[in-house]
């Protein structure tokens, strides 16, 4: 890895770390990975074929990319990450602003600490940065797999799924209104505002892989009526330009779900997700208890594969 850094392509990743640092002190010092998905983004004018292009393992490479920037950043000491989900600026990043030949220089160095780390730990050099797993993304692409399913739901059976989830959010008296003649909106429910109040709300439900234009949620707008807001759900992305019509002054305020953020939904929600505990090796515990645990078990893996019976040759002719 360290000599694959210095690939301009491997080290892609290096040229998010300055707009990361720029992107959290614009949104007050913290930040969900996706507000800084969005800002960086912004701040850099990154294209829309850029921002969504895929990988091969088909997640996204932009949010991929700037993920492995904040990893270096973390270990940098420049980010932190007081809880799950969230990225906060350190005292030492807050009036930093970093050149990219800063950001460069923190790569080399915490390519060449991991690498020597590999080294002696007797570990399989990772293959290139850009096909590492996202740190954010989901594991074992669970995300990408039920957005696929998603995808290959008849429109009413994805309406459905979109109704019971807001059922499942806290919406009230939520009905599918989707078919011939439903004047532009899916469904409709009632969020409680409190003991007395409730605003209605009206949702629109898309089973995109690709973009949702502005022309789209400006019709849904127009479609809202007498609801005090829209919620427009896709299995796919939303175009800069439809983000903006969603905010746009003097109209009904709507409020996006993109595959991401739908699937960060169902994560946080347990809907249509089920969690899963894994377990790792608490190797600074374990060392306390007598020799290096990983040399310890490269040793007992070595004896096991020198005792192992070898092949006998062939007899000659």
């Amino acid at each position: 890895m360290s000599q694959l850094i210095m690939d301009k392509k491997q080290a892609e990743f290096v040229q998010w770390m300055p707009y990361i640092l720029d992107a959290l002190r614009e949104l007050n010092g913290s930040a969900t990975p996706r507000e800084v998905y969005n800002s960086v983004a912004r701040l850099a004018h990154v294209p829309d074929e850029k921002r969504f292009a895929k990988l091969r393992s088909g997640s996204l490479r932009f949010p991929n990319q700037v993920a492995w920037a904040r990893q270096f950043l973390v270990w940098e000491g420049l980010l932190s990450s007081p809880k799950h989900g969230i990225w906060m600026l350190t005292s030492s990043s807050q009036k930093l602003h970093l050149t990219y030949d800063q950001a460069h220089e923190i790569a080399r160095k915490w390519v060449a600490i991991h690498a020597e780390k590999r080294a002696q730990a007797q570990e399989p050099t990772p293959e290139a940065v850009e096909d590492q797993p996202s740190v954010t993304s989901p594991p074992n692409g669970y995300g990408e797999e039920l957005l696929v399913q998603l995808q290959a739901l008849s429109p009413e059976s994805f309406e459905r799924f979109c109704a019971d989830l807001l059922k499942h959010l806290g919406l009230e008296r939520v009905r599918v209104t989707g078919g011939t003649g439903d004047k532009g909106i899916d469904g409709e429910g009632y969020l409680p505002l409190g003991p007395i109040v409730t605003a209605k709300i009206a949702f629109q439900c898309k089973r995109y892989s690709g973009p949702v234009s502005s022309r789209e949620v400006q019709g849904f707008q127009g479609a809202v009526g007498d609801a005090e807001k829209g919620i427009f759900f896709t299995t796919g992305y939303f175009t800069d330009s439809a983000r903006d019509a969603a905010r746009r002054p003097g109209c009904k305020p709507i409020e996006l779900i993109d595959g991401d953020r739908l699937i960060e939904l169902l994560e946080t929600h347990e809907f249509g997700l089920l969690p899963a505990r894994t377990y790792e090796i608490d190797y600074n515990l374990m060392s306390n208890y007598g020799k290096d645990p990983r040399k310890a078990t490269q040793v007992a893996l070595n004896k096991e594969i020198q005792g192992l019976p070898r092949k006998r040759r062939p007899p000659q002719s």
